[in-house]
């Protein structure tokens, strides 16, 4: 528990339990309870439950403590919401975008019925294996950690069609992205951000195809 000190010149001060006691003799002494506290004058019982707001939109900041509302024996924390610039929410929309679009990219996909890993260091992996059969005509196979500690040995055609499905699957996030982009841009107003889904209209993670792996 906190409790708000209020000193001789008015000043509020935030401070924890003093460690005051109360008892004639070390095996008897305890700390006194906050009520107890109270009654002796030290402070306030400070009584702190922050109002909800949406981050997206607002902010939510402390008040000045001499502010705070004073009772007979709590004291109650204040708090200020206030509303966002537009610009401000249009930011926040368009990080959350990115966010969306990055959760998407790396969160894998399924082809031919096998789960593919598209996170940036896969990406890359794929990609250099793609290059790696096409500069490359005497090599007919490779050894490939489809999963963690599930291996597969993969021929050239395989593996690019699974490049062929991750470079799709990425375009296609960055593609949504875009359009997400250019209409989060093109909105005028808060209720036409609200209006706009970014949660939908993504890549889908099943790609029809022969199974691969």
């Amino acid at each position: 528990m906190q409790f708000l000190v209020l000193l001789i010149d008015g000043t509020r001060l935030v401070k924890g339990h003093p460690g005051w006691r109360i008892g004639d003799t070390p095996e008897t002494a305890r700390l006194l309870t906050d009520d107890e506290l109270v009654a002796a004058g030290f402070g306030l019982k400070l009584v702190d439950q922050p109002p909800t707001f949406d981050p997206a939109k607002q902010t939510r900041q402390l008040a000045p403590i001499e502010e705070w509302e004073v009772m007979d024996s709590t004291a109650t924390v204040g708090y200020v919401v206030a509303d966002l610039p537009f610009s401000a929410v249009r930011d926040l929309k368009l990080a959350a975008l990115t966010d969306k679009r990055w959760q998407v990219e790396t969160g894998g996909i399924v082809v031919g019925g096998a789960p593919v890993r598209t996170d940036a260091n896969s990406q890359a992996k794929i990609t250099g294996a793609v290059a790696l059969f096409q500069n490359d005509p005497e090599l007919e196979t490779i050894d490939w950690e489809a999963q963690p500690n599930v291996w597969v040995t993969l021929d050239a055609p395989t593996m690019q069609a699974i490049g062929i499905a991750v470079g799709r699957h990425v375009q296609g996030c960055f593609s949504r992205a875009k359009a997400l982009s250019v209409e989060i841009m093109a909105a005028a107003d808060l209720a036409g951000l609200d209006a706009i889904d970014l949660e939908s209209g993504w890549p889908g993670s099943q790609l029809k195809s022969r199974s691969l792996i």
